[in-house]
């Protein structure tokens, strides 16, 4: 937590940004959202898992916990996103030294995009589709799809294409470099 945020301030006021290789911002991007997942779990998670119930009410429709589930989501989807255009930022750069596609104006619409990305996905998989909802469970220290009905998961549409990419993409980047 206290070496993300002296990397934030130090990008920040370094203006790296600003004067340095674009992908100082979709590092600032992970660094923040890594920072938002580390509040979620140091403020929430792991007082619940602590005191062996929830902070929030544990009624499942609780606003509260749909609220953390679904920053949760979100963030956790950026991360995913981060992981494939990090990758793929990093595999234009160096084979296709001067491609156009990673000038500091694209990547913070990238950058953007992933954020508007991580919140369309989450809505879907928190509130659109009927079967269920990704929650933090301090019963099983983990995270934990929440039945709401007898449908079928429709997050896996999502989530299993997803993970997929977002484990290949570096795989096939980082070795080719």
């Amino acid at each position: 937590l206290i070496l993300n945020v002296l990397v934030i301030i130090a990008i920040v006021y370094s203006n790296m940004m600003r004067k340095h290789s674009p992908v100082y911002i979709l590092s600032f991007a992970t660094l923040v959202n890594d920072l938002l997942m580390i509040a979620l779990h140091l403020g929430y998670f792991a007082p619940s898992c602590a005191l062996q119930h929830w902070l929030i009410p544990s009624d499942f429709t609780a606003s509260g916990r749909k609220i953390l589930d679904a920053l949760l989501m979100i963030s956790w989807y950026h991360g995913t996103l981060s992981h494939i255009v990090i990758a793929i930022n990093r595999f234009v750069i160096v084979v296709f030294d001067k491609f156009a596609c990673f000038k500091r104006r694209q990547v913070v619409g990238i950058a953007f995009a992933q954020v508007i990305a991580s919140i369309f996905l989450a809505c879907m998989t928190q509130f659109i589709f009927p079967c269920c909802r990704l929650s933090l469970t301090y019963e099983f220290f983990t995270y934990t799809y929440l039945e709401i009905s007898a449908e079928p998961n429709y997050s896996n549409m999502f989530d299993l294409p997803l993970n997929t990419i977002a484990s290949l993409t570096p795989l096939f980047a980082y070795s080719t470099v």
